[in-house]
C-alpha cells in the first residue's frame, strides 16, 4: 500500500506536462488578449524601424483591437474619442498568410487595413509593417507599427 501511494504520488509530479514549456500558434498569441497601439511610424529606410515617429494623441492611445479565433475581429474606440461620431465599435476580419508570416487585415477606413508582415509575434508584442503607395506623391511608403498586451 505504501509502495502503491509513493508511486501515484510520483507519477503526478513526474508525469504532468506543463502548458508553458508548449510554443504557442500564432493565431493564438494573436488572439490571446486585447491589443493596442505603443508606437507607429514611417519607416524611411525599410529596416523595419521608425524613423519619423507619428505622435499618438491620447484618443488614439487608448484604442484597442481584438483578434478572435474565427479570423473576425473588433475595434474598441476606448473611453476617449477623437471624433464623437466615431463609433465604439467596429468589426474586421483578418488571416494568415504566407506561412503565417504576413497578417491581412480588413479594417473600414483604416490604414491598418492590408497585407502586414510581421517582424515579432509573441505573447506581448506585436510588430509589423504595412507598405502601401501614397496616393498624393505616388510614393511608397512603409509604416512600422509595434502593439502591446
Amino acid at each position: 500500500m505504501l509502495l502503491t501511494g509513493c508511486l501515484v504520488l510520483s507519477g503526478f509530479s513526474s508525469c504532468q506536462k506543463s502548458n508553458d514549456d508548449e510554443p504557442k500558434t500564432k493565431t493564438a498569441l494573436l488572439t490571446s488578449s486585447l491589443w493596442k497601439i505603443s508606437s507607429i511610424g514611417v519607416d524611411l529606410d525599410k529596416n523595419n524601424t521608425v524613423d519619423l515617429p507619428y505622435p499618438l494623441e491620447n484618443c488614439e492611445k487608448d484604442n484597442t483591437l481584438e483578434f478572435k479565433s474565427d479570423g473576425t475581429g473588433i475595434t474598441y474606440e476606448g473611453a476617449t474619442k477623437c471624433d464623437p461620431d466615431d463609433p465604439d465599435t467596429e468589426n474586421f476580419t483578418w488571416s494568415f498568410k504566407n506561412n503565417e508570416t504576413i497578417l491581412s487585415i480588413a479594417i473600414p477606413g483604416s490604414f491598418f487595413s492590408g497585407e502586414t508582415t510581421l517582424i515579432t509575434l509573441n505573447s506581448s508584442t506585436m510588430e509589423a509593417y504595412l507598405d502601401f503607395t501614397d496616393p498624393d506623391t505616388q510614393t511608397e511608403v512603409r509604416i512600422v507599427f509595434k502593439l502591446i498586451h
